[in-house]
């Protein structure tokens, strides 16, 4: 009933018009951050209005919630299991839980989480921390330049472990928001770290291997969940 109730609330009324369709591997919280620029929304509450017809959606990059609301704004042969497995981290983690632990995400990822997704896959406690900075290739974001004409964050450069970029082997370079874009609801679009300087240091060998099987992991389609036997 609580999910029914969530998904009449967000699809009352039409979507933005001209919302961007993800690019391929986009994080869904790039293509947000993207909706802000082509919109020119400066505020991250009317972003969160405008999308989510809720200011309290907070900007998480790997799992988000409220994910249904999304569906509105997109073309109609987007469904909510492509964008959690295309435009999310999800893939990752749901190849290393139960069947079960999959499918309660999946839930809130479709309505509302509250910090429920990152407590009940480990994350939250974990030893392998979270990236907690904006990653990037400088070639890859050239490279989306060229054939799109903007950037977007890619998600194979949030997951810890991979540290570089397969393609132009090269470690990912970081960006630390600053304090007044660092804000639980704020989407940070990639063209905030176009005046950096772009770093070329070359990726270790290690790291190429690891970056290459996640991305792998990655294009995977969605599965049931491999029991603990």
């Amino acid at each position: 009933m609580i999910l029914k109730l969530g998904f009449d609330q967000c699809n009352s009324g039409i979507g933005m018009l001209n919302f961007p369709t993800p690019y391929p591997n986009e994080l869904i919280y790039s293509t947000i951050a993207r909706a802000g620029i082509h919109h020119a929304i400066t505020s991250p509450k009317q972003l969160l209005e405008e999308v989510f017809a809720n200011r309290k959606v907070i900007a998480t990059i790997d799992l988000p919630s409220h994910l249904i609301c999304l569906l509105k704004h997109l073309p109609p042969h987007y469904t909510f299991e492509k964008i959690v497995y295309e435009h999310t981290l999800f893939p990752i983690h749901a190849l290393f839980s139960p069947e079960n632990t999959r499918l309660k995400c999946l839930q809130w990822m479709r309505s509302q989480s509250k910090g429920s997704i990152h407590l009940v896959l480990g994350i939250a406690a974990s030893k392998v921390k979270q990236i907690s900075t904006h990653r990037y290739c400088h070639h890859c974001l050239e490279a989306q330049y060229r054939q799109y004409g903007e950037f977007f964050w890619s998600r194979i450069w949030y997951i810890q472990g991979a540290n570089c970029c397969s393609k132009h082997k090269v470690k990912l370079s970081e960006f630390l928001p600053l304090p007044h874009l660092n804000g639980r609801h704020q989407f940070i679009p990639t063209s905030f770290i176009l005046d950096r300087k772009q770093p070329n240091n070359p990726a270790h060998e290690l790291d190429l291997i690891v970056s290459r099987h996640v991305d792998g992991l990655l294009k995977l389609s969605p599965l049931t969940s491999p029991t603990f036997h």
